[in-house]
């Protein structure tokens, strides 16, 4: 009982992380282009809401919102967002006006960055491998479920599925190799399925 509540408040730590990398991330690519093109960035703000914690450098305000969630770059010469950002004492009219390119680019440099962020991801996953379950390294049945299909065709756990109408397989789920697993067989089976097995 108090290992699933520990597991489940760890995955929704990763989540709530992970999305707040993204948000970074995101934001971070608008913020560096518009540094880029030469705008006024006024504000980088991650998490909405009244700031926790605020510091300027060098003209720009970076805060850190009360509401876990969001984020924003203030950049005036975009356009007025006081609804989200606030009040602001420079207004877009006082500043020289954003050629359309740089309004292009610093829009298309968050998704840019976040589309990085998710290739970094996957060659990390390709590199280091992903989390694999038991299901995916042996064939042996762990549990079967009463009253269902595997039950009905008088499979009991600790047998060894050998083959699946008649294609040999290795492991119960997983589609790496393409025929090697119980699932992808069953899952392509356009006939009853017949197994082999081994108790």
């Amino acid at each position: 009982m108090v290992f699933g509540i520990l597991k489940t408040v760890g995955i929704l730590l990763e989540v709530v992380l992970l999305f707040n990398l993204l948000i970074v991330v995101h934001e971070l690519g608008h913020f560096l282009a518009a540094r880029w093109r030469g705008l006024k960035v006024e504000k980088f703000a991650i998490w909405f809401g009244k700031p926790i914690w605020s510091k300027t450098i060098k003209g720009v305000e970076y805060r850190l919102g009360s509401i876990p969630a969001g984020g924003f770059v203030a950049i005036p010469q975009l356009g007025p967002m006081e609804a989200l950002e606030g009040e602001t004492d420079e207004k877009g009219s006082d500043l020289p006006p954003a050629r359309p390119i740089d309004k292009i680019i610093v829009a298309f440099a968050g998704p840019a960055a976040s589309l990085s962020l998710a290739f970094v991801f996957a060659c990390v996953v390709w590199f280091v491998g992903r989390p694999v379950g038991e299901a995916e390294t042996t064939n042996v049945v762990g549990y079967v479920f009463a009253g269902g299909p595997a039950a009905k065709a008088g499979i009991l756990p600790g047998d060894k599925i050998l083959a699946v109408n008649g294609s040999p397989v290795t492991r119960i789920n997983g589609m790496g190799r393409m025929g090697d697993s119980v699932a992808w067989n069953i899952a392509v089976s356009s006939s009853p399925v017949r197994w082999n097995t081994r108790g």
